[in-house]
């Protein structure tokens, strides 16, 4: 009997520290949540050069080719880091692709797969900006039923990290 009470505290001990530890850690994780959202989109044209927070920019070449069942685009780019990266909300991430889509307005959206260099390699895009040779070529595909519902002309966006929210860079394709 006596070593049931005891088998029964231990438990009850080691619930109310798990428990204890458990809030804690909730509260210091949800303490001061990021709150990242695009603030504004800004429009651009090719060959322009966009200085934007901690990264320059330069879409040299911007094609979009329609099938009966997909549509592809290509751009073709310069890019140079002026600052730290800092892209797919995480500090020092050098991998740029993960902030470029082809925006279908109202439509899927497509995140790039293969970044390629100047060499037409497919190339690390961790590394790109430090052993890549620019221009990089990135192409994008998306379902032609999709791109026929969208009600906005299709565009090729890059979410540009700022302090605390991204601002949309964003080339119109048609």
């Amino acid at each position: 009997m006596k070593n049931k009470k005891l088998l029964w505290s231990f438990f009850v001990v080691i619930i109310i520290v798990v428990g204890c530890g458990g809030f804690y850690r909730y509260r210091q994780v949800n303490a001061h949540p990021q709150q990242y959202g695009v603030t504004k989109e800004q429009l651009f044209h090719k060959n322009e050069l966009v200085k934007a927070y901690h990264v320059n920019f330069i879409v040299h070449e911007a094609a979009v080719k329609k099938s009966k069942d997909v549509v592809q685009a290509k751009v073709k780019f310069h890019i140079r880091q002026t600052g730290r990266p800092f892209y797919g909300e995480r500090k020092n991430n050098p991998n740029f692709r993960e902030n470029m889509y082809l925006n279908n307005p109202y439509g899927t959206s497509s995140p790039s797969i293969k970044l390629y260099d100047k060499s037409h390699h497919s190339i690390n895009p961790d590394k790109a900006l430090a052993h890549g040779k620019q221009p990089f070529t990135i192409f994008f595909t998306i379902p032609r039923y999709s791109y026929d519902m969208r009600n906005q002309k299709l565009r090729f966006s890059f979410l540009v990290p700022t302090k605390k929210h991204y601002v949309k860079y964003s080339l119109l394709l048609e």
